[in-house]
């Protein structure tokens, strides 16, 4: 005969054993929630939390006032109650402003930590000369600035996506020819960089690539440049084993041609 398997199940709670659980769960939960209800309820209602300092740290360019204004927002609210990422968002509309962080400092501050665009050069638009970002973000003139960055020349208003390639045309160049060499540098729509030396007023063509090569073989030609043709106003380095100068107050557009030949033009 086959013996029986017991029932190992255990015994199924009855509706009574249930009933008391949820009672007891209950009467755990209310004070809790009671509790919690009450804390929320004095942390946003209580005047000890409400606002009564807003500062601004890590500022240069921008003024302290010019932040709070453009934060709109006023003394005396709940600090729980401030939206920090619509402060930030406006504040970022600021030009000079690249990031935003504003934090609550319990119990009754707001601070707004500022990190302020880095101006990589100068632009001459409409006659004007301003300073403008790594990103091609056009920023207003800084007179207390002491930047001595050649002038860009060729930027265009509402043309961000042509200036954005300009500006990283323009770091090539001082990358390739040193910050300090140059007074100007003019790139056309063409991407054609035709810069300036600090020392002379002679412009020289590079063309779109080999900066470096081309301003060195400049360097060394322009001795014979400055002997030979002292009315040079400007000197085209495009053409392989080419030299075009063009001379001051040309009307007829003519232009001298050297061959150049081992290290002669």
């Amino acid at each position: 005969m086959r013996k029986r398997r017991r029932n190992t199940r255990p015994p199924k709670p009855t509706r009574g054993f249930s009933l008391l659980v949820l009672l007891l769960w209950l009467l755990c939960s209310v004070p809790v929630c009671w509790a919690g209800y009450w804390t929320v309820l004095y942390f946003r209602t209580s005047p000890r939390f409400e606002v009564q300092k807003l500062s601004v740290a890590g500022l240069k360019r921008v003024e302290e006032n010019q932040v709070l204004s453009q934060a709109r927002f006023g003394l005396g609210m709940n600090v729980f109650k401030v939206g920090l990422d619509e402060i930030r968002e406006r504040v970022e509309e600021l030009q000079w402003v690249q990031h935003a962080v504003v934090e609550r400092i319990l119990p009754d501050q707001i601070i707004i930590k500022i990190v302020e665009r880095e101006p990589i050069g100068l632009a001459r638009i409409r006659g004007e000369v301003y300073q403008f970002g790594g990103e091609a973000r056009i920023l207003d003139p800084d007179p207390a600035s002491r930047s001595s960055f050649p002038i860009l020349d060729g930027l265009q208003d509402g043309n961000h996506k042509g200036n954005l390639k300009k500006v990283e045309t323009y770091r090539k160049v001082l990358e390739d020819l040193g910050q300090t060499s140059l007074s100007e540098i003019h790139i056309n729509d063409a991407g054609e960089v035709t810069v300036v030396s600090a020392s002379d007023p002679l412009m020289v063509n590079l063309g779109t690539a080999d900066f470096r090569s081309l301003w060195t073989k400049y360097l060394q030609l322009k001795p014979q440049i400055q002997q030979q043709y002292p009315r040079a106003a400007r000197v085209d380095l495009r053409f392989k084993n080419q030299v075009i100068v063009r001379m001051k107050d040309d009307d007829t557009g003519e232009n001298f041609v050297w061959a150049a030949k081992k290290n002669t033009l």
